[in-house]
């Protein structure tokens, strides 16, 4: 076999799979490797990992020229790592101005920080840098200062207090998260450049002073409360002081478009919601984990630009309030569903990813398509029961529907056989099912337009009553439909004999 012969794209995915050392050694056989190995376009999309499985290994390979050209660089600090060697190639590579870094990623993992500390220093120098990703679990005695003209984008997590400072007057992403006070005072030093904000709350004790930022440039917030097993939770639940129209928070946030809420802790209430009422431009709303009372309802309801609500995670209620979203497009419901299709009837809304716990299933389609007239996507995941042969009865109501996804999930085999055609599908998905081959039997029949059919990860069964019985292979259900691109990725049909993937 002549490699010549294979597109630089292919032999782009072949040297992904040596080692440093390797593909320098490869690089020599031709002009034409050589220039696919060094060449900017390859180079974009490699990750240098330096770690410490080995010196020798660690090394092969790893000059100055080869650090100084490369673009992403992973760095796990290490006592294998602080050698005369790897203090002399980082110093030469990034001290002269001329590193192709944009993306460096620091973790300290020990007490060994020579090597780690350096590459901080020399950061000002990386003239192209605009990603930071800075770890450590080990407490940094005198801090840390990141000076940067060029950073956009840094996320930080120390495990134990260290102080940091941060000179980078481009940045406009951080993504944060909060332990000590310190990472609080932080965040409020830069907050009135950023433009996206991921904070992930380790200790509940700080989130009270995030309302004394000033989010004024701020598009995005996400927000998360973690458990971390290392940090007591002795301490009573923070208190938010009442809503001050006239503060800085009220006054910096009307500009937010995108908030993200995520409390799998339950410890977020009404009371810290209503702190954003004052979002006036929102468009995209994420609340997970919530008790979805009568407020919360009405807290959604005021976000009248909304074209996205996601609510996943979130508990059921027995109080209803109607969702009046002039303009949402895109709904993720609660894993255990809200009674919704009877007080709610959304004609803008084209996206719907939807969750059921009920073992009759044959009415909910029907539902759907009286509360959402226009919908052209539905998502099914994560039945708490097999989605049953009469789950389709009705799919011929959703007029407009263009895709169906169904995933993670047992199927009834019969789920097509009992469906109506449905002319206007284009693309169907099935991802990390479990059922019987006879499924795909009805699939050309039902859906005659279908352009794209993607089986992924599904465990099909042939459970035949005659051994010798035919069954749809992947291949002739490929003849049947000609037009139709058909993808089955790691999925795998079991027969008493073999299998087919």
């Amino acid at each position: 076999m002549n490699l010549n012969s294979f597109p630089n794209e292919v032999l782009c995915c072949i040297f992904d799979y040596l080692p440093w050392k390797d593909r320098q050694r490869v690089s020599l056989v031709c002009s034409r490797w050589n220039g696919i190995i060094n060449s900017d376009h390859y180079l974009r999309h490699q990750k240098l990992v330096l770690y410490n499985y080995s010196k020798a290994k660690f090394f092969s390979g790893v000059g100055v020229a080869l650090l100084s050209r490369q673009r992403s660089i992973e760095f796990y600090s290490n006592a294998m790592l602080d050698t005369e060697e790897l203090l002399d190639t980082i110093d030469r590579s990034f001290s002269s101005g001329t590193a192709a870094t944009r993306s460096l990623a620091l973790f300290l993992r020990s007490e060994h920080k020579l090597a780690f500390g350096l590459v901080v220093a020399n950061i000002p120098k990386l003239q192209r840098l605009t990603e930071l990703n800075i770890s450590a679990n080990e407490a940094l005695t005198n801090g840390v200062h990141i000076d940067s003209a060029c950073l956009e984008k840094i996320t930080i997590s120390f495990y134990q207090n260290s102080l940091c400072r941060l000179s980078t007057p481009r940045l406009h992403t951080l993504h944060l998260t909060v332990r000590y006070r310190s990472e609080m005072e932080l965040l409020k030093t830069i907050s009135a450049q950023l433009v996206e904000l991921k904070v992930s709350f380790i200790s509940k004790d700080h989130v009270a002073k995030l309302f004394g930022c000033d989010f004024g440039s701020l598009k995005v917030l996400d927000i998360s409360l973690k458990n971390d097993k290392y940090i007591s939770y002795s301490v009573s639940p923070v208190h938010l002081r009442p809503l001050d129209r006239a503060g800085t928070f009220a006054k910096t946030i009307v500009g937010l478009e995108t908030l993200r809420i995520f409390d799998i802790c339950n410890i977020f209430d009404i009371d810290f919601l209503q702190m954003f009422s004052f979002a006036a431009s929102l468009k995209e709303l994420t609340i997970n984990y919530f008790r979805l009372v009568a407020e919360v309802n009405e807290f959604i309801n005021g976000f009248r630009q909304l074209h996205y609500l996601n609510l996943e995670g979130c508990q059921r209620t027995d109080e209803t309030k109607r969702l009046d979203l002039p303009r949402l497009q895109m709904l993720v419901l609660p894993y255990k569903q809200l009674n919704l299709f009877s007080l709610t009837q959304l004609n803008t809304l084209t996206t719907l990813y939807y969750n059921n716990t009920a073992k009759d299933q044959t009415h909910f389609i029907k539902q759907i398509a009286g509360a959402f007239t226009n919908l052209t996507f539905l998502c099914l995941q994560h039945f708490d029961n097999e989605l049953d042969s009469n789950a389709f009865l009705n799919l011929n109501l959703l007029t407009k529907l263009r895709v169906l996804v169904i995933e993670n999930m047992s199927v009834s085999s019969n789920i097509f056989a009992n469906c109506p055609p449905v002319p206007q599908l284009e693309r169907l998905v099935t991802d990390t099912i479990v059922t019987e081959v006879s499924m795909l039997d009805a699939i050309p029949a039902r859906f005659p337009a279908l352009q794209t059919f993607v089986i992924s990860n599904c465990f099909l069964y042939l459970i035949p009553k005659d051994t010798a019985k035919y069954y749809m292979t992947f291949d002739e259900l490929r003849r049947q439909m000609p037009c139709c691109r058909i993808s089955t990725k790691d999925s795998t049909i079991f027969t008493n004999n073999a299998k087919q993937s």
